[in-house]
């Protein structure tokens, strides 16, 4: 059976004060006993990753904690733009060890920070084209994931891809999602389109990316005439 999924946006700013209030609020203890927790390659994401849940990497060692760069953010702007493996670990390393959270970087499984991850080339390439792929990888990879539970720390554009869902979006924040929102998804019946998520909690509708949305960062969407993109909004699609 395909897990269910909850999504996480990283905090951003002041990372103990919102990841103190994301480790308070998640319903750690519904989670099941077969749990994977997954982060983009960020450093944002894998701080948040290891402050929302450190109580859960420190107690649980059968929960494994991966690495995934084609969660990583849509944009080639530097602050999207990661670190090679060898330097990444060589930071949170020195991150963890001020922290004191109680474990290392053996805790995380690197084996998907290829070289190249961080190229914004290829697969990680700003392109609307590449990005929905990707997207929609990362979705048949969750689909079939032996776990009962995946957690997935990400990034705020990243994430309407993913649950293909641009309800709520803000275009002056660049997403939908709250700093350390998390939301609980399962999955809608398989199409000829691939495999969708389902958010759970409430009646609403998904709604589809407007024009213009991201055509300041992404290669591959059209430009509306007059429109600025960080003043687009969409509503919430509840019923």
């Amino acid at each position: 059976m395909a897990p269910t999924i909850y999504v996480v946006r990283h905090a951003q700013g002041h990372h103990n004060v919102n990841c103190t209030n994301l480790s308070n609020t998640f319903p750690k203890s519904s989670l099941p006993t077969s749990l994977t927790i997954m982060a983009s390659p960020l450093i944002r994401t894998i701080q948040t990753a290891c402050l929302g849940f450190g109580d859960v990497l420190k107690t649980r060692p059968d929960v494994k904690f991966i690495l995934v760069p084609f969660a990583q953010e849509i944009a080639n702007q530097p602050c999207d733009i990661g670190y090679p493996q060898a330097e990444l670990k060589q930071k949170i390393a020195a991150w963890l060890d001020q922290e004191n959270l109680g474990f290392g970087i053996e805790r995380m499984d690197w084996s998907l920070v290829e070289d190249g991850w961080n190229s914004k080339a290829g697969p990680y390439a700003a392109t609307l084209e590449a990005v929905n792929a990707r997207a929609a990888a990362l979705r048949a990879t969750l689909y079939a994931h032996p776990s009962e539970a995946v957690v997935l720390v990400t990034h705020g554009a990243f994430l309407h891809f993913f649950t293909a869902d641009w309800a709520s979006f803000d275009g002056s924040k660049g997403t939908g999602y709250e700093n350390c929102e998390f939301r609980k998804f399962t999955w809608e019946a398989e199409n000829g389109d691939g495999y969708h998520l389902k958010e759970l909690g409430g009646a609403k509708i998904k709604m589809g990316r407007p024009p213009g949305v991201y055509a300041h960062v992404l290669e591959g969407i059209e430009m509306v005439e007059g429109q600025n993109p960080r003043q687009i909004k969409v509503s919430n699609g509840k019923i």
